[in-house]
Formats: C-alpha cells, sequence, structure tokens
C-alpha cells in the first residue's frame, strides 16, 4: 500500500539545529580577534553566520516540507546549473579570486562558492540517473558511464578553480551513489585503477599541493612554512585537556593559529571545551550520520534511497577529512567542518541537504527493522514505483524505468511434508535415503451401461472374440466359433 506522509525525523533536525547554534557561538569566539584586528565589529563574522543559520534552516524547512519526488523531476536541470556556475566563476571578472583560487561568485559581502552547489546537484542527479535506468546498472556503456561522465566533469571544473579538496569529496560522494546504486564491481575497479595515475599527477602538478603533501608527512620539518598550521593546531588541541579553558579563554586564536574561523576551528572549539566537549560533538555528528542513514535504509524507493547515501555521504566526507586535516591525520585541504565552520554558502547548502533528507524522512516505512517487506511497493500499470506529493493529493508520475514489482513467489517444500514418489526409480525426490510412500489414488467411476432391451443380451466386443488362433475355437463360448477381430471399443448387441 502506499506510504502516508507523517512526521519529520525530529532527532536529526534538532540534532542539525544545535551543531548550528554551536557553529555560531564558536564562530563568534574564534573570530573576535581577527574582526578586531580588521577594524571590525568583533560580532561581525558571527552575526554573518547567524544569517547564513537563519537562511538555511528557513530553506530546510521549506524542502522538507515539499515531496522529494520534486527534485526527481528538477535533478537534470539543476545539475545543468551547476555546470554553468562552475563555468560561470572561471570567467575572469565574474569569478572572484582569493588565496590563489578563483572559487566564488559576488562581491562585497555577497558571495556565492558553485561548487558547494555542484556537490549537490550532482549526487540529486546520480539519485535520479540510477533510479530511472535501474534495469540497465549492469550494463555498463548504457546504465554506469553517462554517471561516470558526468560525475567526472564536474569534478574536473572544481579541479579547474583550483579547489582539489572539495573535487576529491564530491569524488568519494559519487562512488558511494555508484555503490549504493548495486552496479557491478569490477568495472568500477578497473576504470578506478585507469584513473588512480591521473589522480596522482593533478594531485602531485601544482607545487603548493605537493608541499602540502611534503609538510603532512615531515610536519616537524617544515614547522615554519607549511606545517606552521598545523602544528598550532595541534597545539590548541593538546591545551584543551579534558575541560578546556573556558568559552573565549583560547590563546591559539588571538594571532597563533591562521584561519581559526574557518577549516582550523575544531582545535579552537577543543582547546575551550576541552576532550570531553569534542566528543560531545564528535556524538552529535555521528547521530546526524545515523539518522541519514536510517533514512535511506527505510526509504520507500530507490530514488530515495540514493538521495540519501549521497547526501549523508558527502556531510560525512566532509567532516572526516576536516577533523582528518586538523589532527594530522589527512593533507589540508580546506574543507570546513560542516555547520561548525564560518561560511555562508557552506552551511546554507548543508541545511538544504538536511531538508532533503527530512523530506524523504516523511515518507519512510517505520514499520520496517531488519525484514524485507512483504508487500511491493505502489506502482502503476507501468511497473513504475509512484511517489507521494503530500496528504490530500493526487500521486505525482512515476518513476520510469523502475523494475516491475513481482508477486510472492510460493513456499517450497520441504523434506518433512509428504514425499512425492519419482515414477521412474521410485525415490523420493525431496528426501532420497527416505523411503518412498505412493499416494492413494481416487477410484475411477464405473462406466455406464447402455440398458438392455427386452429378450436380448448384451458383451463385451473385446472379451467376446479372444480365441486360440491355431484352433479358432473360443475359449469362453466354445460351442461359438472365432469371429472377425471387431475394430474399436464399443458395446456389440449378441444375436
Amino acid at each position: 500500500m502506499p506510504v502516508k506522509p507523517h512526521g519529520m525525523d525530529f532527532v536529526l533536525f534538532f540534532t542539525v539545529l544545535i551543531l548550528c547554534a554551536v557553529g555560531v557561538i564558536t564562530v563568534y569566539s574564534a573570530s573576535t580577534p581577527a574582526a578586531l584586528q580588521q577594524h571590525l565589529p568583533a560580532d561581525h563574522f558571527a552575526v554573518r553566520q547567524l544569517a547564513a543559520a537563519a537562511l538555511g534552516l528557513t530553506a530546510c524547512l521549506v524542502i522538507s516540507r515539499l515531496s522529494y519526488a520534486w527534485w526527481y523531476r528538477l535533478a537534470p536541470v539543476l545539475m545543468l546549473i551547476g555546470l554553468l556556475l562552475l563555468l560561470v566563476v572561471l570567467v575572469p571578472g565574474i569569478g572572484w579570486s582569493q588565496y590563489g583560487g578563483r572559487r566564488w561568485i559576488g562581491h562585497g559581502n555577497f558571495h556565492l562558492q558553485p561548487s558547494e552547489l555542484a556537490m549537490v546537484s550532482t549526487l540529486l542527479y546520480l539519485a535520479f540517473f540510477f533510479a530511472k535506468k535501474s534495469m540497465l546498472r549492469n550494463d555498463f556503456k548504457r546504465g554506469v558511464l553517462p554517471a561516470v561522465l558526468v560525475a567526472a566533469l564536474n569534478f574536473g571544473l572544481v579541479v579547474l578553480e583550483p579547489d582539489m579538496g572539495t573535487a576529491l569529496t564530491l569524488l568519494a560522494a559519487a562512488v558511494a551513489v555508484l555503490f549504493a546504486s548495486g552496479v557491478r564491481l569490477k568495472p568500477l575497479l578497473l576504470l578506478g585503477a585507469g584513473c588512480a595515475p591521473l589522480l596522482m599527477f593533478i594531485a602531485l602538478a601544482a607545487s603548493y599541493r605537493s608541499s602540502r603533501i611534503e609538510a603532512w608527512l615531515h610536519p616537524f620539518q617544515n614547522s615554519s612554512g607549511k606545517a606552521y598550521q598545523l602544528l598550532q593546531g595541534l597545539t590548541a588541541i593538546a591545551a584543551g585537556g579534558w575541560f578546556g579553558r573556558g568559552f573565549g579563554m583560547s590563546l591559539e586564536k588571538t594571532g597563533y593559529l591562521p584561519f581559526a574561523y574557518t577549516d582550523f576551528i575544531f582545535p579552537v572549539f577543543v582547546e575551550e571545551w576541552g576532550l570531553v566537549g569534542a566528543a560531545t560533538l564528535l556524538l552529535a555528528f555521528a547521530v546526524v550520520f545515523w539518522r541519514g542513514f536510517r533514512i535511506a535504509r527505510r526509504a520507500p524507493d530507490r530514488f530515495g534511497t540514493l538521495l540519501c547515501v549521497g547526501l549523508t555521504s558527502l556531510l560525512a566526507l566532509k567532516t572526516l577529512i576536516n577533523l582528518g586535516a586538523v589532527t594530522g591525520l589527512l593533507p589540508v585541504t580546506g574543507i570546513p567542518l560542516p555547520f561548525i565552520s564560518f561560511g555562508g554558502t557552506s552551511l546554507a547548502v548543508n541545511l538544504a541537504a538536511v531538508g532533503l533528507l527530512l523530506s524523504v524522512s516523511r515518507y519512510t516505512r517505520e514499520d520496517l527493522v531488519d525484514e524485507p517487506l512483504d508487500e511491493p511497493l505502489p506502482a502503476n500499470a507501468d511497473g513504475n514505483l509512484v511517489l507521494l506529493p503530500g496528504p490530500g493529493k493526487p500521486p505525482l508520475a512515476a518513476l520510469p524505468g523502475a523494475p516491475r514489482p513481482q508477486p510472492a513467489r510460493p513456499r517450497r517444500p520441504d523434506a518433512n511434508r509428504e514425499p512425492v514418489m519419482h515414477l521412474a526409480s521410485g525415490r523420493n525426490r525431496r528426501a532420497p535415503t527416505v523411503a518412498a510412500r505412493p499416494r492413494p489414488r481416487a477410484a475411477e467411476p464405473a462406466r455406464p451401461r447402455p440398458p438392455v432391451p427386452p429378450g436380448r443380451t448384451w458383451q463385451a466386443r473385446n472379451s467376446s472374440f479372444q480365441g486360440n488362433a491355431a484352433s479358432g475355437k473360443n475359449p469362453r463360448r466354445p460351442d461359438r466359433p472365432r469371429g472377425p477381430k471387431p475394430r474399436g471399443r464399443g458395446w456389440r448387441r449378441d444375436t
């Protein structure tokens, strides 16, 4: 039966709301020295972060009230818009260049980062493609290669900005959607093995990327150069102790740690709140990832599942890459910490992605635990899955290319039931070691006999002429000679 819309996942919503509040407070604490140094109000960056959070939460609530089937229809259009923005940002005079990269559009206090929008639009298109081409997922040329080309095109445009960290995050999230779609792994592994040398060449081609990798491998040999930021971040984490120095009491943010309110905001948070605060923050992120994958597990159709897998993987990859960079486990890539780091576009896009997760959560099957569904999903006459737009509205267009629901197959009889005897060998087909018991057959009904005329008798034609061929006598009627063999079966009148 169709899944009726219900309440959204409030655990996910309130957890994200708490993370946004923690992010605004931490940005205020970490950005105060930088704002005063630039002759700006102390709360300048915090106010901008709060405005982006308000805008993102509004978008999150609006998107959560819409049916996610709308985004299935708009996925190709959004993907084209994302590609167009990635091309526009490369145009001189339109794209805003800073810190060696042309990654923003706009001037003044308003800046838009197209790569953040491109990541979400690419994942939307991949979920749309693999839901539409679900019957061709084993055909690499028609069912996989077009999606790989779209992801590769977005990856290449982001690399040209240049923004290698965002490009690798986009590529990893696309691989997660490919894996969840159920495509064959062998072609993907061969393709990945063929593209690995190209990725290594791109990573080492630019001098600043190779220097970052060298600083990551040998941080104490580059303590005054590329590894300075990493070592100061580790110092802040070590100075936090169990419970931290207290809110606003960080020393590293006062000029020792560069970009303390953007990429390296986590060391400032640990220095002020200690290991206990860091563990609590990581627990909140774990709850977000758990609820996201839980929604993907209970989504009513293929598009909702792939969309939730892609968006949750994107948030998880951003978090892991940022935490790995600030703790020295990964090279510094410039990926912000979701919901915590300063960045209006990143925060608004992440909240919009959470809105998509909440939209899918309104149609999840809450009765699904570990067993698959006993009844097929709602489908039309063509076998396409039907998405519900909301209460009191007719179903939207079905997903084309969805697998046709199959009727439930009967259970296979086991060996404990009545055995079936093989007619030729007399063995039991279900349990050969068990003696077969022949099934009783129903008695055949007696053939009706025609009425006998008065003064005459009836005899079976075949039984009356079974005599000896040599003597020509009939053993049943010795006084009668053997007559000609009758043709056919039936009854003969005896005169």
